[in-house]
């Protein structure tokens, strides 16, 4: 099995492919901001010299629902999909979540994404009524 880790400072230019999957552009990140942040965490699936899957877990706080999370941008490349490594990935950041005591995890997970939903839903999220708003600057 690949190696799991906490993404690291010159991880960016190795993630392009992954988040050309998920985006369908090419996004270059700031890994040094997102590694500095404490209420970040980015972890990475490594094989070989390349990252094969990037998940990450945003903490912050909602007045009338105390400490929260989302899940962000969990993606595993196309050659390796169906092995079980977004499972694997999904359920470390929930344990990281439950070691810091958060109230609740949150995501968003386009409809077409029908192998991500069902990951989902096996392991526990609940998928709510209402839509989703984005405003763009």
């Amino acid at each position: 099995m690949p190696n799991l880790r906490e993404l690291k400072v010159g991880d960016a230019e190795k993630l392009k492919p992954l988040f050309k999957i998920l985006t369908g552009k090419e996004i270059l990140i700031d890994d040094a901001s997102l590694v500095a942040d404490t209420n970040a965490v980015c972890l990475v699936f490594e094989e070989e010299g390349e990252l094969i899957g990037f998940g990450s877990l945003i903490f912050h706080k909602v007045p009338t629902k105390g400490d929260i999370a989302r899940l962000e941008d969990i993606v595993i490349g196309d050659n390796n999909q169906g092995k079980g490594l977004g499972r694997t990935l999904v359920l470390r950041l929930i344990e990281i979540a439950k070691e810091r005591k958060i109230k609740a995890i949150n995501l968003t997970s386009n409809p077409m994404r029908v192998a991500a939903q069902k990951l989902y839903e096996s392991v526990g999220f609940i998928k709510g009524n209402t839509d989703t708003f984005t405003m763009t600057f």
